[in-house]
């Protein structure tokens, strides 16, 4: 019993560790940030029509598919200044770990659909199948738990140099 609490503790030390936190917060947010800025030049045709591929959203009575899809370049990037730039760290980290979650919802439907489309993920710059980015979509997860569990989450952050402290959304 004593030697799992050691590794646990262990672990937590190294998943939890400023640089490490560091590391993932910028792996993270420069992903959300090229995802967003291949979307923004033309997001009817590399954001709407790719969300509208999945087939998942509704669109009548209320187009969801085509709201999503217009709101989602704009919450990659506002996740990925955040992230980058460490303001409202932990609101950015759970953001981008529910943005990820419905990508991997999404193609993991789409897949037990029978289907293996374009993920539409990097706006017509690279295809890559929903097969490919599932991978993908569970570390934007998997990143964004450990940001937010970090009590060093906003190492090195701007929100910091401001003296941001805003509670548990800091």
């Amino acid at each position: 019993m004593v030697e799992d609490n050691e590794a646990v503790e262990k672990i937590l030390s190294i998943i939890h560790n400023k640089w490490f936190t560091l590391t993932c917060r910028l792996l993270l947010g420069f992903l959300f940030l090229f995802t967003a800025c291949v979307k923004l030049p033309d997001i009817k045709m590399r954001s709407v029509n790719a969300v509208y591929e999945y087939g998942i959203l509704p669109v009548e009575p209320v187009n969801l598919a085509a709201a999503f899809g217009y709101a989602l370049p704009f919450l990659e990037l506002f996740a990925g200044l955040a992230l980058v730039l460490g303001i409202l760290t932990r609101l950015a980290a759970i953001g981008g770990g529910l943005l990820g979650l419905s990508f991997t919802i999404g193609e993991a439907v789409v897949l037990l659909q029978g289907r293996n489309i374009n993920c539409g993920c990097f706006g017509g710059i690279m295809d890559t199948l929903v097969s490919q980015t599932l991978y993908l979509s569970i570390l934007i997860v998997v990143l964004s738990i450990l940001i937010a569990t970090s009590p060093n989450l906003n190492f090195l952050s701007l929100g910091n140099k401001l003296g941001m402290k805003t509670g548990k959304f800091e």
